[in-house]
């Protein structure tokens, strides 16, 4: 199966199954089961449907400590922002537009980033 496929079934589990709790400012979407299993701890199980590409870095920490049940009350649906937090950038790794370290101008930057220091050297 692909992933389409499974997020589709997925939605109409949460739709049958699932209560929705809240949503992210990202448009993420999470739930909550009351499945009192030994498979969890006999917690209730808590999930998240991504919107859009699926990026568990795109899940705030409010939402994070939620699902992990460090917390049980349900994060506010605008939290404050402090004027210093940045907003969200994607873990671009394995991708095309991922960081790249080499300088085509300057072959010595290249050479220096893949060498092995030394504590002798200055």
């Amino acid at each position: 199966m692909r992933l389409s496929y499974n997020s589709i079934f997925l939605k109409i589990y949460c739709l049958i199954f699932a209560k929705k709790v809240g949503q992210d400012q990202y448009g993420n979407i999470y739930y909550k089961k009351k499945n009192l299993t030994p498979k969890n701890n006999f917690r209730e199980r808590r999930f998240v449907l991504y919107n859009g590409m699926v990026e568990a870095s795109k899940v705030p920490q409010e939402w994070n400590a939620w699902i992990h049940h460090m917390t049980e009350e349900i994060p506010k649906i605008e939290p404050k922002k402090q004027s210093w937090i940045k907003d969200h950038s994607p873990n671009l790794t394995g991708t095309p537009f991922k960081y790249d370290y080499k300088d085509k101008k300057d072959p010595k930057k290249i050479k220096n980033i893949y060498d092995i220091w030394s504590p002798d050297e200055k």
